[in-house]
């Protein structure tokens, strides 16, 4: 009864559902659960689902990475701080779904207040894992949900309060007195995993990130995709690739307005479908920096957007 419930609301129910609830999610977690939502759309899982070959799938969508949400069910929301709450929402959701009984009321932002109720703590910061596990368990189904899939991947450190990640996103690095007077022109730090104190690379002003991204000249894994020059994944340069599409958690307004290229095409691919001219998906290569940023960095990149409905 529960996952039928789940199945009846489709992206747009659960789009709106998510907009209702956001003024109740604690900040540091506004932005990283919207984002979770446009990285794991419904339209991909019905994809999935309809085309169960795995090569016919990846061919006819041009998908590259890990964009399976049943292989990562436990880990695919590290960004969020509620990923620390995991432990104890993912069992309040088995437990209502197990019950075999309908949810106490059909109204779907309830059902997930409800959830973050059951699993205890901070509500704030509970309802927006409790929507991305609800999301999950309708995309992936109980049997998968409930499965372990290993070690979760860690999240923030128990020890980093909400206040200090805000806090840290909302930071402009200094140019100094002596910078300026030299004509040096600015440098800003742009974060793509906010975890780690190493996982963070210098753009200069109004530099391109794929392009900021590329000196960094680290050695990173290579993580689910192939196509790596630095951090971001990067192939074509020129918004036709969809390969260096990121989330932004913060700083989104020290990012250059979206231009009509890039608006097209983030509809194309099916990342997102907005007029907004700062949003919080873009393609690194078409945005231009003048301030710290924080990322994050998707599992895959595909051309979905005939079946999200963003192309006529």
């Amino acid at each position: 009864m529960f996952e039928s419930f789940l199945k009846q609301h489709d992206q747009a129910a659960w789009a709106r559902a998510v907009g209702a609830l956001l003024p109740d999610i604690h900040e540091v977690d506004r932005n990283a659960t919207q984002i979770w939502f446009h990285f794991f759309p419904l339209a991909l899982a019905q994809a999935i689902a309809e085309l169960p070959d795995r090569a016919e799938l990846e061919r006819t969508l041009r998908l590259d990475g890990n964009y399976r949400l049943a292989e990562q069910s436990d880990t695919s929301h590290w960004f969020l701080y509620g990923h620390r709450s995991w432990p104890q929402v993912k069992p309040a959701i088995v437990a209502r779904a197990q019950s075999g009984a309908a949810p106490a009321s059909l109204d779907l932002p309830a059902v997930i207040r409800d959830i973050a109720k059951d699993a205890g703590g901070d509500l704030s910061l509970t309802l927006g894992i409790a929507a991305v596990g609800l999301m999950t368990l309708q995309q992936i189904g109980l049997a998968a949900f409930r499965a372990d899939h290993g070690p979760a991947k860690a999240g923030h450190d128990v020890q980093t309060t909400p206040a200090q990640i805000l806090a840290a996103r909302r930071r402009n690095d200094s140019q100094g007195i002596a910078a300026l007077w030299r004509g040096i022109r600015a440098q800003y730090t742009v974060t793509f995993d906010e975890r780690r104190p190493d996982a963070r690379f210098t753009v200069v002003n109004q530099q391109h990130l794929t392009t900021a991204s590329a000196l960094d000249t680290r050695e990173h894994a290579p993580g689910p995709r192939n196509r790596m020059e630095g951090p971001i994944p990067v192939e074509c340069r020129t918004a036709s690739c969809g390969t260096c599409w990121v989330g932004v958690l913060g700083g989104s307004e020290r990012l250059s307005d979206v231009e009509r290229m890039e608006a097209k095409q983030m509809k194309e691919f099916g990342y997102i479908n907005t007029t907004e001219p700062k949003p919080l998906i873009r393609l690194s290569c078409a945005a231009l920096a003048s301030g710290n940023v924080s990322i994050v960095i998707p599992p895959w990149n595909g051309f979905i957007g005939q079946r999200a409905g963003f192309r006529a």
